[in-house]
């Protein structure tokens, strides 16, 4: 019994402390919900973490991409000349550069173009002058999208950045492509600045064009280190999230100016093909020697120049279409935006007897009423021409009239059929014309002049449709120019160069001054003289000099960019191009994300389909200031 009673508080001890504990199954659920419980007092505070990281990153972003634009748009508003959109021009199938299937690649994710001189104070050089070096040889300044480290490859810590460069720009050309090479002004210690972030943010590559000549296939998707089709390493990579496009202007109808000769655009250094007005637009054929790679249309960046007949509307002339139907010279200035039409028109007189007389009985061949024999052609007398005029001493032409400048003698009368004798007046028809009474036995038309009349023509007709054989054109006001000249039999050279006069009274006119009346709408002038004392050998025979040649070089502009069934009325040119007054810029920074191979082309990197990179994308306009 002692025993017992002694057991029994033992047990109740023991089992007091039994249940003072926890199960392994009640720890487990409380730690669930302490998990839980801390999931959810932590989730939104990991999630602000989160937000706060994302949006600390689009404000780097955005900062970085602002303040890049910004300086973008402070340098490239200052520039002076901005170069045309770089890139590559490749032969095409056939093997040869210069022809049709020839293949132009710009890069818009690149500008190069040429800032204004700066004082050392950073003041602007007046009058403005482009950045030089000590040589005199012009800097340019590159922003364009490179590898943070060229030299190595594309990664996490090698992400692509937006960078400023300095150096010369130079066209190269090669059997197979043409481009323009960038050399850095110091090869030691380049000018190059980083305007974007260097770590964990990117401009990646969408394509990459191999340069290697000769390459079949040159364009690929995405980040590529070395060409899958010929194995090159020279490749240019072009970014979309970087764009420089000139503003695109179309169908602007071009305002006239100097007697429709001269046609400006509102804006100027229209990009594309690059043209000084030393082209002209019909002579741009890719098969041309010396002229390869002009064809218009090759990209929608050239300029489309089309003419428009006010009459009916109808297009004349579409340099894209490659149809004319104007017979109009153009030529157009891509520096500033300017088409001219039309072309000068120079021809030569000379006298072949220049040291004859024309004296009553002195014996020698001129008589009264004879005139000096002339040759009127297009080409210097020193220089062979292929066609001359010949007008002899009764002032007939000898042959069909090849030119369109024209005699007129010094005449008291009209004139006079050679052969029937017929009289017409001079004012409608030349000398050398057939008799307008026809037939082979009437001749052609000459001068009635008297004896004592000058030897010399009194003034010359600029008929620049050759009495309607060529295409009707007009003669710009203001544009004659009359140049006389000699040479005597030491070789020494005379020359002067007559003044023009409104006064158009033949016997009032200057001896060294001439006049021009227009008529017909401006399709025809006379160039006048006085009518005394027209240029002849003896201004300079009379003192006593022997010549050995003596003539009078006439140059005039002409233009066809009219109708002539209503002359009145010009032709409109209406263009589509792209200015680089304007530029429209384009950035987007992104955060880099991890590129993959592409399906297509496993040795390229591509983003992974479907992903969506944090972004900042930023849209800016530009209107450059000071292009010249």
């Amino acid at each position: 019994m002692a025993r017992g009673a002694a057991h029994k508080p033992g047990s109740v001890m023991r089992g007091q402390r039994s249940r003072a504990g926890f199960t392994l199954v009640e720890v487990l659920v409380v730690l669930a919900i302490l998990v839980i419980l801390f999931a959810m007092l932590f989730a939104p505070m990991i999630a602000s973490l989160d937000m706060v990281s994302a949006g600390q990153s689009k404000v780097t972003m955005q900062t970085a991409a602002r303040n890049a634009l910004n300086e973008i748009r402070r340098e490239v508003s200052n520039a002076m000349y901005i170069y045309p959109v770089p890139g590559l021009i490749l032969k095409g199938a056939d093997g040869l550069l210069g022809t049709p299937d020839d293949v132009s690649i710009p890069n818009p994710s690149e500008i190069v173009f040429v800032g204004p001189a700066r004082t050392t104070t950073g003041e602007l050089v007046e009058p403005l002058a482009p950045r030089s070096d000590a040589t005199g040889r012009i800097i340019a300044t590159r922003i364009r999208v490179s590898l943070a480290d060229e030299a190595a490859v594309y990664g996490r810590n090698n992400p692509f950045v937006l960078v400023r460069e300095e150096g010369y720009y130079d066209r190269m050309e090669d059997a197979s492509s043409v481009w323009w090479e960038f050399t850095n002004v110091s090869a030691a210690d380049p000018v190059r600045n980083v305007l974007s972030p260097r770590m964990g943010y990117d401009l990646p590559a969408s394509r990459t064009v191999c340069t290697a000549p000769g390459c079949a296939d040159r364009v690929h998707e995405g980040y590529l280190t070395e060409c899958p089709t010929c194995a090159g390493s020279d490749l240019l990579y072009i970014h979309d999230n970087l764009q420089f496009l000139p503003e695109r202007i179309s169908g602007e109808t071009l305002q006239a100016m100097a007697n429709n000769t001269l046609f400006q655009s509102r804006h100027g250094a229209w990009a594309g093909f690059y043209n000084r007005g030393t082209f002209e637009l019909n002579d741009l054929v890719p098969s041309s020697p010396g002229k390869e790679l002009m064809t218009l249309g090759a990209s929608e960046l050239d300029p489309r120049i089309v003419m428009l007949n006010p009459s009916d509307w109808s297009v004349v002339r579409d340099s894209w279409a490659t149809t004319d139907n104007s017979n109009t010279i153009l030529t157009w200035d891509s520096d500033r935006g300017v088409i001219q039409v039309g072309a000068t028109t120079g021809r030569w007189v000379s006298v072949t007897n220049p040291n004859d007389l024309n004296a009553s009985g002195d014996g020698d061949s001129l008589d009264p009423g004879e005139y000096y024999t002339l040759n009127i052609q297009n080409e210097r007398p020193d220089q062979a021409a292929a066609t001359i005029d010949v007008y002899d001493d009764s002032g007939a032409l000898a042959a069909v009239r090849a030119w369109d400048i024209v005699p007129i003698y010094p005449a008291t009368g009209v004139l006079k059929c050679s052969g029937c004798g017929s009289t017409w007046d001079p004012a409608s028809y030349n000398v050398g014309d057939p008799c307008p009474s026809g037939g082979a036995a009437c001749g052609v038309l000459v001068s009635s002049a008297q004896a004592g009349d000058p030897a010399m023509p009194i003034a010359y007709r600029i008929d620049p449709t050759m009495g309607g054989a060529w295409a009707p054109a007009k003669i710009v006001p203001g544009s004659v120019r009359v140049v006389v000249w000699a040479v005597d039999t030491n070789g020494r050279i005379y020359q002067t160069a007559y003044s023009e006069t409104t006064n158009t009274v033949q016997s009032e006119i200057g001896r060294e001054q001439f006049s021009v009346v227009l008529s017909d709408f401006g399709q025809r002038a006379e160039v006048r003289f006085n009518e005394l004392n027209p240029p002849g050998p003896t201004m300079l025979t009379s003192a006593g000099i022997t010549l050995a040649d003596f003539g009078v070089y006439i140059q005039y502009y002409y233009r066809r960019n009219y109708d002539p069934t209503a002359p009145d009325s010009d032709y409109v040119i209406r263009v589509d191009y792209s200015t680089q007054e304007i530029i429209n810029l384009r950035l987007a920074l992104q955060r880099y994300i991890e590129p993959e191979a592409d399906p297509a082309n496993p040795d390229a990197l591509i983003l992974p389909p479907g992903s969506s990179p944090d972004r900042v994308a930023l849209e800016d306009q530009v209107e450059v200031r000071n292009l010249n």
